[in-house]
């Protein structure tokens, strides 16, 4: 096992291509070269031969309103004479020490199966709601107070990525984008943007989407307020004679349809991407925990795939301390008196705010004293989790 060399990205692209069952035109090769030579890319090997591999990409995510280091792991792929033989399993648990070397406490992947990953210390960060609207939905709200614009795709990272990213800090998990990200990874063929400006000039809120078919596939609806959500959705409704129906992509928290003159619309919930605290001692020392004077909690933290996690953290009001036992595995085989104890999946649920400590508790995935729970839920972040992109 080891990184791929530059030349070797085609045989990494090749494997891609027989993995997710697509073709890289000729055109767009030089391209998808390009894009693999920004990731660390880990592959294994038999007689000299790739037959596995995965790559790490550099990004990084917003939770509890600090940016935080984060590796993406993307393309895992196996040829199909190889698979089952650990070799997924050999890279997952290489890259997180990869990840923890290079200071990126936290990974997020897009899964082919949770159950698989989760295997691993990975566990569900957030889902993706789809609308599903007939052509009769498209009714105007009340008028707006500003108005709508299309806009070029040389004007998107200046004008829209300001609105994205305080949009962004309102949840957990959103992904910082720079200006490629944007051209490459967020804007695809036939995109078309347009931006919400309101009544005193500023831009608050946008929409990216595209007419396909008679159809209008919104794939981001970006509102900073009420007044910026009506502009939009009003303009989208100006559409109504070029199409027979649309979808909307938005995070499962948003009430949008609760203002549609038919509320009784298909809406689809969908689990999305997962996370996993790949560094949990750094992790913990970087998060804004909430407490008093004199406040502090033991979380007893058991991670079977990187060991450096295992061992009790005495969080305080200004320091993180770690306590280890004497083996590399070292955690309360009984549940402590003092203290929360979970696993790496739960507490990647926790801190991400996808799942509540309340129901983690009552689901027997968090053990530990009452008022260590209360005190728990005052100290974490509240914002609930939210990932728009994909990699």
């Amino acid at each position: 096992m080891r990184k791929l060399h530059e030349h070797e990205m085609i045989d990494a692209i090749r494997l891609s291509e027989y993995a997710f069952q697509y073709d890289v035109p000729k055109e767009d090769l030089e391209k998808r070269l390009k894009a693999y030579g920004e990731h660390t890319v880990w592959g294994d090997f038999e007689d000299g031969n790739l037959a596995a591999k995965l790559h790490i990409i550099d990004l990084h995510t917003w939770i509890a309103g600090k940016k935080f280091a984060m590796g993406g792991i993307a393309s895992v792929a196996t040829y199909p004479e190889y698979r089952r033989g650990g070799k997924v399993a050999k890279l997952l648990r290489h890259s997180l020490s990869e990840m923890k070397e290079n200071g990126q406490t936290i990974s997020f992947l897009h899964p082919f199966s949770i159950g698989f990953y989760r295997k691993f210390g990975w566990e569900i960060l957030s889902n993706w709601k789809k609308l599903t609207l007939k052509k009769e939905d498209f009714v105007k709200l009340s008028p707006a107070s500003g108005k709508v614009r299309r806009i070029q795709l040389d004007d998107v990272f200046e004008q829209l990525n300001p609105v994205y990213e305080t949009f962004a800090n309102k949840f957990n998990g959103m992904l910082k984008r720079d200006e490629s990200w944007w051209r490459n990874r967020v804007y695809s063929e036939g995109d078309l943007f347009a931006t919400y400006q309101n009544s005193d000039g500023k831009l608050t809120g946008y929409v990216y989407y595209k007419m396909k078919e008679r159809n209008l596939e919104v794939e981001e609806f970006v509102a900073l307020d009420g007044d910026a959500r009506k502009g939009l959705w009003n303009y989208l409704c100006q559409h109504d004679s070029m199409i027979d129906g649309g979808t909307l992509l938005t995070n499962e928290g948003d009430q949008l349809p609760f203002l549609l003159q038919n509320p009784k619309i298909k809406s689809e919930v969908e689990a999305y991407f997962m996370a996993r605290i790949v560094d949990v001692e750094n992790f913990l020392i970087n998060y804004p925990f909430i407490l008093d004077e004199g406040e502090f909690l033991f979380l007893h933290i058991h991670d079977e795939h990187a060991e450096w996690n295992n061992g009790t953290f005495h969080i305080g009001q200004d320091e993180v301390k770690v306590f280890r036992g004497n083996s590399e595995n070292s955690f309360c085989t009984h549940p402590p008196k003092r203290g929360l104890r979970c696993n790496i999946n739960t507490l990647t649920a926790l801190l991400t705010g996808y799942q509540s400590p309340e129901f983690l508790s009552e689901s027997g995935l968090i053990e530990g004293p009452e008022q260590d729970l209360f005190l728990l839920k005052k100290m974490i972040s509240k914002k609930e989790t939210n990932f728009m992109d994909f990699f």
